[in-house]
């Protein structure tokens, strides 16, 4: 008996379970992509962990001698009164001032300088010096010659080479000026044509051909933002000189997991979809398991919901945090950090901003304002139960409030932006990138938070409203310094850009969208092991 065809209802039922079916078996194919593109990318961070970690001790064991520059900076200056040295503060600045240069964590592009084309996050220190670079020498105050108690005197610069500029060691730095092509003589740390610069651009080009010279413009001018942080990354652990040398030879990763996405000449790690990893050496706003950070959404809205001024802390008996590098808490010290005591700190070390002494100012103006908190600059009152402070002193504008003072306890940062290709932290404008930077246009939050719930000054919001200045913000050292803070913020802080201020716009709203953009991201502090997070 013949058999007959199928009919045209039939077929249709045929294609559809052939469709579904194909339908899951793509959707499992997909699936098995992206956990071995997540197991890829978690091996990665993690092998950099270890030998980051492996770097970071050996760092901190080191204990780095207080130049006289240290010692004046550390030194209290009351009215009518000598100055009154510390030596446990004067020590911590410079270790702080020794892991900075050791551990840079981005640099930026300055095509005005011909000297020295990249800064390392480097502030000026003191007055100007001839030529200018040296005032921007390590460590701190190394071509300024000081008077008692670390003030300037006005005498001719200190020619000494240092031990770094810019923010970076000469052995450090060397990691990135190989790769951009300098010659020999631009990465060996020696002052070579003997004009008191160390490896500056002019010795970078010695021995080298005008079309080599040219290459190494050109690969300046394609550097894009986002790529610096894993740029520098590399550097360290791969092309690292000086006593602790490099961790890593370069056959040690696979063409997937380093490259040079912008054509710069400078390799980057880059996770399995293909985005530069990002780095930040103390990200003292990044909120996980591991460290306080900035509050995020839940925690401000769960403090509001209790009658609390939001903060990262949950109530006055929580453990409050210590850095490491301070654990006496010499840099927290209220006669030092404020400007009730501390009231007459040299013109050549600083200048006060209202409570914040001057050297607390010069600390933070170098290494990041990592001794306030960004929610108690705003608030009206004290809270011992949120801050981290727990006084309760009254607040008046010119010598309070000292409950503004703050420690973190914060580690190293690996971090990719996982599947969505976007890190939940907030990066500096690039016109290069595609990074967003506009971060109040993104927001979906309407209410939730100013602080108090107001802001006073020019352009003041009120109500539950929330800062709405968020322009783009161009690339500077200060506002390098916030960027590597690793906050999910609003990097738009005021005219100068600093968080370190009593500006009605020194503000830090968590942003929402962010954190959304985070839920994916792959990060050093949240790795998983068989017992539990890395840490």
């Amino acid at each position: 008996m013949r058999r007959r065809g199928f009919t045209l209802i039939e077929l249709l039922i045929v294609m559809v379970i052939i469709g579904i079916l194909i339908a899951f078996i793509l959707k499992a194919a997909m699936g098995g992509v992206r956990r071995a593109e997540e197991k890829a990318t978690i091996a990665l961070v993690a092998k950099l962990e270890q030998a980051m970690n492996d770097r970071v001790d050996a760092l901190t064991t080191y204990r780095a001698d207080p130049t006289l520059a240290h010692r004046g900076l550390a030194a209290l200056y009351s009215a009518g009164s000598s100055a009154i040295e510390d030596v446990q503060r004067a020590q911590a600045i410079a270790q702080f001032d020794f892991i900075r240069a050791q551990l840079p964590d981005v640099f930026a592009y300055d095509q005005n300088n011909d000297n020295y084309p990249l800064n390392f996050a480097g502030n000026r220190y003191g007055p100007a010096t001839t030529p200018p670079d040296l005032a921007y020498q390590l460590p701190l105050g190394n071509s300024q010659p000081t008077g008692s108690g670390g003030s300037w005197d006005g005498t001719a610069a200190n020619f000494s080479p240092g031990t770094g500029i810019y923010g970076a060691s000469y052995e450090i730095a060397a990691g990135i000026y190989k790769q951009l092509g300098y010659g020999p003589k631009g990465y060996d740390g020696s002052d070579n044509n003997n004009n008191g610069l160390v490896d500056e651009r002019a010795e970078g080009n010695l021995g080298l051909t005008p079309a080599e010279v040219t290459q190494i413009d050109n690969r300046l001018r394609l550097h894009r933002h986002k790529t610096a942080r894993s740029e520098m990354l590399y550097a360290i652990l791969v092309e690292g000189g000086g006593v602790y040398g490099s961790s890593f030879d370069k056959d040690d990763f696979t063409s997937k997991e380093v490259q040079d996405t912008d054509g710069d000449g400078l390799l980057e790690f880059v996770d399995a979809w293909g985005e530069p990893l990002q780095f930040y050496r103390s990200p003292i706003l990044y909120r996980s398991d591991v460290q306080k950070g900035f509050p995020d959404v839940a925690k401000l809205t769960l403090d509001l919901a209790n009658g609390n001024r939001p903060g990262p802390y949950m109530g006055a008996y929580d453990s409050r945090e210590q850095n490491p590098l301070d654990p006496n808490q010499t840099l927290l010290a209220p006669a030092w950090w404020g400007s009730r005591f501390n009231n007459a700190v040299p013109v050549g070390i600083g200048a006060a901003s209202g409570a914040i002494s001057g050297g607390a100012m010069t600390f933070m103006d170098h290494f990041g304002p990592c001794l306030v908190d960004p929610i108690a600059l705003n608030v009206g009152s004290p809270n011992a139960t949120t801050f981290w402070d727990r006084s309760s002193a009254p607040n008046p504008p010119a010598t309070g409030p000292i409950f503004a003072r703050r420690a973190y306890y914060s580690r190293f940062l690996i971090v990719s932006g996982g599947p969505d290709k976007e890190v939940g932290i907030a990066r500096l404008y690039d016109p290069k990138d595609k990074v967003p930077a506009i971060y109040s246009a993104l927001d979906d939050r309407a209410s939730i938070e100013t602080p108090t719930g107001v802001v006073n000054g020019p352009g003041a919001l009120t109500g539950n409203a929330r800062d709405a200045s968020g322009a783009a913000v161009p690339i500077s050292v200060p506002a390098l310094l916030l960027e590597s803070q690793g906050g999910k913020v609003d990097l738009n802080r005021g005219a100068l850009g600093r968080l370190n201020t009593f500006s009605a716009n020194g503000r830090n709203d968590t942003n929402s969208q962010l954190e959304y953009y985070s839920q994916d991201d792959i990060t050093s502090q949240t790795l998983q092991s068989i017992g539990g997070p890395l840490q």
